[in-house]
């Protein structure tokens, strides 16, 4: 169920609104990479080291896989926040569930960034590093 599901804004005001187009590059070497572009900003999101990704085309989302109150909150602005952070959302139960006591003890969160064509959910103990070029 979806009750419980939450939505915050987090690094408000850090990344300029706007429609991106998405690459995303994930590895071993460099860990979970997103580049975000539109015509007037390129801007980098460092994630580093993952514990789980899930990448859904727009058209697929919204409005079964997540809470609609939740995502109803930031629609109306076109998600200009980009990244949310996620309590109780239905990915992160289960990598919890996958997880067992190790979600505990990394202390993982649940981010979500909204692009204008992808929702990613991101599962990881870091806060991305945020670069703006």
């Amino acid at each position: 169920s979806y009750n419980m599901e939450e939505w915050q804004e987090v690094f408000v005001g850090q990344i300029p609104q706007g429609n991106y187009q998405t690459q995303v590059i994930n590895g071993e070497e460099k860990g979970l990479i997103l580049d975000l572009k539109n015509k007037d900003h390129h801007i980098v999101l460092d994630f580093g080291f993952v514990r789980a990704i899930r990448m859904l085309d727009e058209g697929i989302v919204q409005d079964h896989i997540y809470s609609e109150s939740q995502t109803g909150k930031y629609k109306k602005d076109r998600f200009q926040y980009i990244i949310y952070q996620v309590t109780d959302g239905e990915f992160s139960k289960q990598i919890q569930q996958a997880a067992g006591e190790y979600w505990e003890i990394m202390n993982l969160k649940h981010d979500i960034v909204v692009t204008q064509s992808y929702n990613i959910d991101i599962i990881t103990e870091w806060k991305p590093e945020i670069t703006i070029l």
